[in-house]
């Protein structure tokens, strides 16, 4: 009779839509109140609300198992609250540690605390591993120092909406949602970028929270961990005999603070491309990017490259030093080409006169004429004086 029991209330909780029931003292105008309460067997939220500011709240979250009309509390979350916003919305985001959890209903119940006093709390009903199965699937979830994307499939035409969550400890720094997504019979995969900075090697939770409105609201949540890393990625370069220039492009939300390294070799003659020893290393800071960002940095040799071969050697350094990409390429100097080239564009600008600053070459006619000039001008001041 038990038996039948408990399948007759699953079967119900299955049929309907798991709910959330605001169970706060009555006959109490309280200041701050839970406002929102969600829970599946592997994480919840809590949204809370405070017309004045708080100091010193908890919040008391339990899991309990209803199993066989008989409750049993899996688990237990303690968040303290620290200072409390007056005016703001303010979300908590915790994860159940329950291993080989079985079918049944469950119950999540949150309390929001003023010491031991119970100031707002509330119930979340929900059942687990139920017959009734919801439209959309996860198939896969990917956080990372870029965004979050999630691939979905449908098991018939849905609308929907997601909410994208990026959560360090319980807090949720960041969020956003798209609405009245579609799905009709294809899988598909759905993107946001995390429109905040991250911590470089700092661990974070990626979340999606996703409701759907047909035949009855409902919900579905799945999390992944990622640690943010800085990265960034080279894309474009240029060398001559008298310097080179790299274009960085961010890939992170971790501001990209690394440097970028050119070291020019010397090819040794008829030994393939062995080199013959560092010749010239420039090392320089890249500007500061976050994602989609680019910058070019540009750098000069010392001096011009002789004629020969060189090997060119790019290396682009993160945060902490490492090597994240390194680019080679080679640098083909002629410097007789170069200087004739230079000499015959001088003279088609008109800023060259043939003969003229030329140190080895014969003196120009204007050179000669006022040499002669100034012999002249002597032997007629000689001719005066006697």
């Amino acid at each position: 009779m038990k038996a039948v029991l408990f399948l007759f209330v699953l079967s119900i909780l299955s049929a309907i839509p798991a709910f959330a029931a605001d169970v706060s003292p009555s006959g109490e105008n309280n200041t701050v109140h839970i406002t929102e309460l969600y829970s599946d067997i592997e994480s919840f939220d809590v949204t809370l609300y405070s017309t004045q500011p708080e100091e010193n709240l908890s919040l008391e979250v339990l899991l309990v198992s209803s199993e066989r009309m008989r409750e049993r509390t899996l688990d237990r979350q303690v968040l303290l609250l620290g200072s409390f916003p007056a005016g703001v919305e303010v979300r908590k985001v915790g994860f159940w540690s329950v291993s080989n959890p079985e079918r049944g209903a469950y119950i999540a119940r949150a309390r929001l605390l003023d010491g031991r006093q119970v100031v707002s709390e509330m119930e979340y009903n929900f059942a687990y591993g139920s017959i009734s199965a919801s439209r959309l699937k996860v198939n896969d979830l990917v956080p990372n120092s870029q965004g979050i994307s999630v691939a979905l499939s449908p098991k018939e035409a849905s609308l929907f909406d997601i909410e994208y969550m990026l959560i360090s400890g319980s807090n949720v720094v960041y969020s956003t949602k798209s609405e009245k997504l579609s799905l009709t019979s294809a899988p598909d995969v759905f993107s946001a970028p995390w429109g905040t900075l991250l911590e470089n090697n700092k661990e974070y939770v990626g979340r999606v929270k996703i409701q759907t409105y047909s035949p009855q609201r409902e919900f579905i949540s799945s999390s992944e961990r990622f640690t943010a890393r800085d990265d960034a990625e080279i894309t474009d370069i240029y060398e001559d005999e008298t310097g080179a220039s790299a274009t960085v492009f961010g890939r992170s939300q971790v501001p990209f603070k690394g440097n970028l390294v050119f070291s020019v070799y010397g090819l040794a003659e008829n030994s393939g491309d062995r080199t013959s020893g560092l010749i010239e290393s420039i090392r320089t800071r890249v500007p500061v990017l976050l994602n989609n960002d680019d910058e070019t940095v540009e750098v000069a040799w010392s001096k011009r490259l002789p004629e020969g071969v060189y090997r060119l050697e790019i290396e682009l350094l993160g945060n902490d030093g490492d090597i994240i990409e390194r680019r080679e390429t080679i640098i083909e100097s002629d410097l007789s080409t170069v200087s004739n080239v230079s000499q015959i564009n001088d003279t088609d600008n008109g800023t060259v006169t043939p003969g003229e600053n030329d140190e080895d070459g014969i003196p120009g006619f204007p050179s000669v004429a006022g040499i002669i000039g100034l012999i002249l001008v002597s032997v007629f001041l000689r001719k005066t004086r006697r």
